[in-house]
């Protein structure tokens, strides 16, 4: 119910969201368009109340209320939407001055947007961004496309589709990072809603393998079998990782086009900076039909569930058990590039992989209590369950 429930407050966010993105698709050159709430123009100390559209110009403050969204559009494809209580001063037809709030920027067709703060602007000509401003520092963060940071006296920051830069004290970009997700936010609602979908099943799955285990940790053997061969780069995580994380970083470099290793310590560098799992997968352009697929062939493939865990092949005893609560930084360390392992299919050169579960194979039968909406349900009985010997969860490898 829970599952459900999350989701159902998902599509509604999102709809609400779109209710108010999607009007401006035929907004003029130049022209502010109210979203809903309070949304007003400072025009030469004239307070104008704007409850439809308005034209504006260069020198115009715009500014929304507490309950107020809304959206202007420049000269060519340049637009910037305006979260409640922000505000912005239009510079010319290319260019707004953040002042505080939350803005979107949309440009297309190479018509460069700027959206300056302090002493840096961020600019695009082919991408969606967004500027989070306050008062000590600030992000920029990217949809789409991509973003350059200008700081007084240093080289622009290039930020790439789904990662962020914290700007310090307004004027200096820090270290690129991945994107911090909130899902009641409406822009990352409408524009990361399937990453947000991903990240919710392959920890709901990870999460489920590891309440059945309870106390015990998978060991190098047993991810070595998964291998089919020597995993020595994974030795500085074992013991300081969650095992839920543990088993999704694996599979996720398991699908990459990358070599297992670097992939693996790519996850977790993403991981340790404060990324989602379904935004890494993102990122890193992981097969996700096969991810999520995978990985509940992985919880099969443990042996662990129709036995006592520590009785299972390469598991740790529950000595180590105060481990599985610690999140533990990334590491880097060199390795192997082993291929995929029995029960995993047939990998791509140079990289990980695994096999699709059989398209011809009849679907599993549900049980009370258990069903594809409800994976943790089901591992804790797979007999009959809908995470089955084949590890189908779906027809194209995907929970419905």
């Amino acid at each position: 119910m829970r599952r459900i429930a999350l989701a159902l407050s998902l599509v509604l966010i999102a709809a609400t969201a779109f209710a108010f993105v999607d009007r401006d698709e035929g907004l003029r050159e130049m022209t502010l368009q109210r979203h809903r709430g309070e949304v007003t123009v400072l025009r030469d100390d004239r307070l104008i109340e704007v409850l439809d559209e308005s034209g504006i110009q260069p020198g115009d403050r715009i500014s929304t209320g507490s309950d107020g969204r809304a959206a202007l559009r420049l000269e060519g494809q340049r637009r910037i939407e305006l979260a409640p209580d922000s505000r912005v001063d239009l510079v010319d037809t290319a260019s707004v001055a953040g002042i505080g709030g939350s803005l979107l920027g949309t440009a297309a067709d190479g018509d460069d947007l700027s959206i300056g703060f302090g002493a840096v602007s961020a600019r695009s000509g082919e991408g969606r961004f967004r500027v989070d401003l306050g008062t000590g520092s600030s992000r920029v963060g990217v949809y789409e496309g991509s973003a350059l940071i200008a700081s007084p006296g240093e080289a622009a920051e290039r930020v790439e589709r789904y990662f962020e830069s914290e700007v310090a004290g307004n004027d200096r970009a820090l270290q690129v990072r991945p994107l911090n997700v909130d899902e009641s936010d409406a822009w990352d609602q409408i524009h990361l809603n399937d990453v947000l979908l991903l990240d919710e099943r392959i920890t709901k799955l990870g999460n489920g393998l590891a309440t059945q285990l309870g106390g015990a940790r998978p060991g190098s053997e047993y991810f070595s079998d998964l291998a089919d061969g020597p995993v020595g780069f994974m030795d500085p995580y074992l013991e300081r990782e969650r095992v839920p994380d543990l088993l999704i970083g694996f599979t996720i470099a398991r699908n990459t086009s990358s070599p297992l290793a670097d992939a693996f310590d790519e996850s977790f560098t993403y991981r340790g900076q404060g990324g989602r799992w379904g935004l890494i997968a993102r990122i890193m352009s992981a097969r996700e039909n096969r991810l999520v697929a995978q990985l509940g062939r992985t919880i099969i493939d443990t042996g662990i569930l129709a036995a006592d865990a520590s009785d299972g092949p390469g598991f740790g005893s529950g000595s180590r058990q105060a481990a599985t609560n610690g999140t533990g930084a990334s590491g880097n360390s060199g390795g192997s590039s082993p291929t995929d392992g029995p029960g995993s299919g047939e990998n791509p050169p140079g990289g990980g992989g695994g096999g699709d579960p059989d398209p011809g194979a009849p679907p599993p039968e549900e049980k009370e209590g258990c069903s594809v909406r409800n994976p943790v349900e089901c591992l804790k009985d797979p007999i009959g369950g809908v995470i089955g010997d084949d590890g189908l969860l779906g027809d194209d490898g995907l929970l419905p």
